[in-house]
Parts: C-alpha cells; sequence; structure tokens
C-alpha cells in the first residue's frame, strides 16, 4: 500500500495543531481517541501507574474547550505552538485497516516573552474506518520527561 495518505494525516494533524484549528483537528479522531504522556520511557500502560498526561477524547475536548475560554487567564497572552517534523515511519499492520506511526519531532511552545522546547517522538495508532483513515491512539515519548515541565498548554 502506498503510505502517503497516512503521511498525510500526520502533516495535516500538525498543521491543524500550529494554527490551533481544534475543530478541524477533531474530525481526525476516532470515538475512542487516546491521548498520552507517559512519566518515563519504559512505561508500560498509562492506567496502571502516573502519567505526564492521560486524556481520552472527552477530556481533550474539555481542554480545548478551556483553551477557547476568554476566562482562561493562563492563556493571557495565548500560547502559540510549532511543531517541526520528520518524516514519519508507518508500520500497516497485516488487516491493511490499522497502522503505527513514529514520528520524532521538535515542539516549539511560546507565550508572551518565555518559550519552550520539547524534543519528542509521536506515536499514533492509525485505523480506516469506511475509507477513512483516523487517529485512534496519540503518545507522546519526551526525549527527557523527567526534566522540569514548565508549561505546557496545547497539544503535541
Amino acid at each position: 500500500m502506498d503510505n502517503s495518505p497516512l503521511e498525510q494525516l500526520i502533516y495535516q494533524e500538525i498543521a491543524l495543531l500550529d494554527q490551533q484549528d481544534f475543530d478541524a483537528w477533531q474530525q481526525l479522531l476516532c470515538d475512542d481517541f487516546h491521548y498520552w504522556i507517559p512519566l518515563r520511557h519504559d512505561q508500560p500502560c498509562p492506567l496502571r501507574e502516573s502519567s505526564l498526561l492521560y486524556e481520552d477524547r472527552f477530556l481533550t475536548t474539555l481542554r480545548i474547550n478551556r483553551l477557547a475560554s476568554a476566562r482562561n487567564f493562563s492563556q493571557q497572552p495565548k500560547s502559540r505552538g510549532l511543531h517541526i517534523a520528520q518524516r514519519p515511519t508507518i508500520s500497516l499492520d497485516a488487516d491493511g485497516l490499522s497502522a503505527h506511526c513514529r514520528t520524532p519531532m521538535l515542539y516549539c511552545e511560546a507565550r508572551g516573552d518565555s518559550e519552550w522546547h520539547y524534543p519528542v517522538t509521536v506515536e499514533h495508532q492509525l485505523l480506516c474506518l469506511a475509507g477513512q483513515w483516523k487517529i485512534q491512539r496519540k503518545k507522546v515519548l519526551l526525549l527527557n520527561p523527567s526534566r522540569a515541565f514548565e508549561s505546557l498548554q496545547l497539544i503535541i
């Protein structure tokens, strides 16, 4: 199979997140979407120990709504994000209806005079539903998860 539709999905996600078009971004997600940032490199499961972040789609939507709220004082001034990504490595499962993508990137976030940089590897589990590829799971592996996590407001 040609992996270009899967690569384009990853690049489309990055563009939507950088533009903070969260409504369009959510259209890329499966109903059972989960977003996870492990607390350590070899953490096998988010349910058995603490994580830096573990959200299902409902909690992700709540966070997006909070970001959009004018009463969100932690977003005064508003944060901006930028993903600088390498080309994804894609493994298509034997059924042809699911795939695993691994994308090394540098995520940058800025607010006011402050700026933060996070080298990460983002792993996506993708599903093909009714001919459309969607993001089922997103796992963000920080290069140094033990470093002080100053201010992550947006979605990596």
